[in-house]
């Protein structure tokens, strides 16, 4: 540890955070290339060693690059260039991970899309960028096949889990599991796939600063689906920053993975990062939280990346009562803030069963690449923060009113400023200069809509949202507004409002619920019902409503504004007598 300076009194010209990174981690040199690039600088020196781990079928760095080589081929093989966007409605499986670094080398750009969807928000996605390819887990092609309608779209490329699979288990995917796909010249599935880039000589694109390689969808500060365009040097300069912010990564080491390549923590956390280690990878491309213990008792990793609920069904849960989980070096947790009394809980079970590192927290946004800042250690680490701020990035708290800096342990708005920083959101100029802001001191700084403060170490602490978001027990953000508009679409409808719910599954997390003005002369129950389908047909599985609860009359603010939160005092009420949960 670093001398103490004498603090200024603000923590973006003090940095009392880099006390505890070494001169080598705070001077090293950021990576300027695309991401291919650096997965294959880092590994190409190793191909026998094991990269993923896929249904117990190990495939080597060799192996990967082989296949990577091969997407590209193919994808170039069907008229794919430079700039051209791709749609990836898919999960984690070796072939997703092929095609985000095949299409990277041409220059292509992946649009992350949720299988969850719906039909129509797949539609919007795809339009939205005019993808004329979308490629699609074979699972979500009933969804596709409906939303490409009026769109420009003209090759669906289907992979399957089944592809990479050992060959018993792809036997009995392809029994009982697998969709039928027609033979004509809109469909191609994997393997036709490769089998058309066989004589291709592809353009490879070089690397270009500021030049986005990715798409991932978000509510952004305002609950407007916005598409946040991550660069090469995002996903790069985020994942050596968490490399040298103190972490014990070897080559040697596992990684469970278990977020989805749709949302930034999971591409760019989740697999990026533990592939420019060297690690090996083991790819679950549907997570159940419940079945979170049998993969550690599985498979020993040495590292996870999670949200807070997963701990919580870990602590809880009696197949891991006699476990010893000394094999684990940093259970990471992110995508929410972990409740404090979760916090200690898990870190007294941790250390109760030998493992020698405590919860390590992070913190930060789809905007930022995920990642920007994070707790690696027992020094570096203190309960109820999310920890401080990676190597090369700066974060400080502004006056919400006057934007001007605030001292340590005042409140105010996590603002961040450093190489994570978006390209922007996608064909959406005003959003983009909503969230990125030019201070007083030139530099250009990312809103999180989040309420905290930075203390006297540099440990950041987060209070409350600015942004009415409800936060789900897996970290899936789900906005009213998107819910709002969708019931509003019922004729009988008059006024509504989502608000969250205590999970009770859970360890901690929400879930959205609807209070609604209905006209009166209306049987309630036959509104609910048409509301529950009106939403399955228009929001992702995982923004569903639970309940619907009809009131005569919505409180409001003085200024005339729906007072939500007296509706959710109401829900905290409710929810003690358990009436809202279904």
């Amino acid at each position: 540890m670093k001398p103490e300076k004498k603090l200024t009194g603000y923590p973006s010209i003090d940095k009392p955070w880099l006390k505890y990174y070494s001169e080598e981690a705070i001077n090293a040199k950021l990576p300027e290339c695309t991401i291919y690039e650096y997965l294959w600088e880092n590994n190409r020196d190793y191909p026998s060693n094991i990269a993923l781990n896929y249904f117990d079928r190990k495939i080597t760095y060799g192996e990967v690059f082989e296949n990577i080589a091969k997407a590209t081929e193919s994808y170039s093989a069907i008229g794919l260039k430079k700039d051209d966007i791709v749609t990836v409605c898919a999960v984690t499986i070796p072939e997703t991970i092929y095609t985000f670094y095949g299409l990277n080398r041409l220059g292509v750009i992946c649009n992350m899309v949720d299988p969850r969807t719906s039909v129509e928000g797949i539609k919007e996605y795809i339009k939205e960028v005019n993808s004329t390819v979308v490629v699609t887990i074979d699972v979500a092609y009933s969804k596709i096949i409906e939303a490409i309608k009026g769109t420009k779209v003209e090759k669906i490329i289907v992979i399957s889990p089944a592809d990479s699979l050992p060959q018993p288990k792809k036997v009995l995917y392809k029994t009982f599991k697998a969709t039928k796909i027609p033979n004509d010249n809109l469909h191609i599935k994997w393997n036709d796939l490769i089998a058309l880039g066989i004589d291709e000589n592809p353009e490879i694109v070089p690397y270009q600063k500021k030049t986005p390689c990715v798409i991932v969808h978000t509510g952004g500060t305002t609950g407007v689906p916005k598409g946040v365009m991550l660069s090469d040097d995002n996903l790069n300069q985020s994942a050596f920053q968490a490399i040298k912010a103190g972490f014990d990564f070897k080559r040697e080491h596992t990684w469970l993975n278990i977020m989805p390549p749709f949302i930034a923590y999971g591409v760019g956390n989740g697999l990026h990062l533990p592939l420019i280690v060297g690690m090996e990878v083991i790819l679950i491309p549907s997570f159940n939280p419940n079945e979170f213990a049998d993969l550690l008792n599985k498979y020993h990793p040495n590292h996870m990346v999670g949200v807070p609920s997963h701990y919580g069904n870990i602590i809880r849960n009696k197949k891991m009562r006699n476990q010893d989980l000394s094999y684990i070096i940093a259970p990471t947790v992110g995508g929410d803030s972990m409740d404090i009394s979760l916090e200690i809980e898990t870190n007294d079970f941790l250390r109760k069963h030998n493992c020698k590192y405590p919860a390590c927290k992070g913190y930060g946004m789809s905007e930022v690449a995920a990642g920007v800042s994070i707790c690696s250690s027992h020094a570096c680490n203190k309960i109820g923060s999310v920890g401080i701020p990676l190597t090369h990035t700066t974060m400080a708290i502004f006056d919400t009113a006057t934007g001007k800096e605030l001292s340590y342990n005042q409140e105010g708005e996590i603002c961040m400023t450093g190489p994570n920083t978006m390209v922007g959101y996608y064909n959406n100029e005003a959003e983009t200069n909503n969230v990125i802001k030019k201070h007083d001191d030139g530099l250009l700084w990312v809103r999180s809509g989040d309420i905290g403060y930075i203390d006297e170490d540099g440990f950041v602490f987060i209070r409350d949202r600015i942004k009415r978001v409800i936060i789900r027990h897996d970290g899936f953000k789900v906005f009213p507004s998107l819910i709002e508009k969708v019931v509003d679409m019922n004729k009988n409808v008059i006024s509504n409002c989502a608000v969250g719910i205590e999970d009770k599954s859970h360890s901690q997390g929400k879930l959205p619920i609807v209070f609604a003005v209905i006209n009166n002369k209306v049987n309630s129950e036959t509104v609910k019902e048409e509301l529950f389908e009106l939403c399955k047909k228009e929001l992702p599985e995982y923004v569903q409503p639970v309940d619907f609860v009809f009131i005569d009359k919505m409180p409001l603010t003085p200024i005339g504004k729906i007072d939500y939160r007296s509706l959710e005092d109401k829900v905290k009420e409710d929810g003690r007598k358990q009436v809202l949960c279904k």
